[in-house]
């Protein structure tokens, strides 16, 4: 497989693109990529991604594949958020980490 283009996707976006492939046709890869975002996509709306994204990037620290990893993930318990960063060159200090929670758990207190 050869990679044509290179964009970063909200979750929700890149499971619509799969699921809008012909399953026959999917790779083993793609598949799998589908079952997880199928399982694990924590946000089903655009918009509320789209303003989490803006939220998240007011953090200086954050660049934006973090903001996409956090988006996938959306930790809601410190020790999820700091095996997140655990293997990134970042250092993030108390405050920052707090925000990013408050940011993430936003979304769970809203439904």
């Amino acid at each position: 497989m050869e990679i044509q283009t290179k964009e970063r996707l909200f979750p929700i976006e890149a499971r619509e693109a799969l699921e809008d492939t012909d399953e026959d046709s999917r790779t083993h890869e793609q598949k799998i990529a589908l079952e997880n975002l199928t399982r694990h996509t924590a946000v089903e709306d655009s918009e509320t991604l789209e303003t989490l994204h803006d939220e998240l990037s007011e953090i200086d620290s954050l660049k934006e594949k973090h903001i996409y990893k956090l988006l996938g993930v959306m930790p809601q318990y410190e020790s999820t958020l700091r095996g997140i960063f655990s293997d990134e060159r970042i250092r993030l200090d108390d405050s920052e980490y707090d925000e990013i929670l408050d940011i993430c758990q936003s979304v769970e207190s809203e439904e």
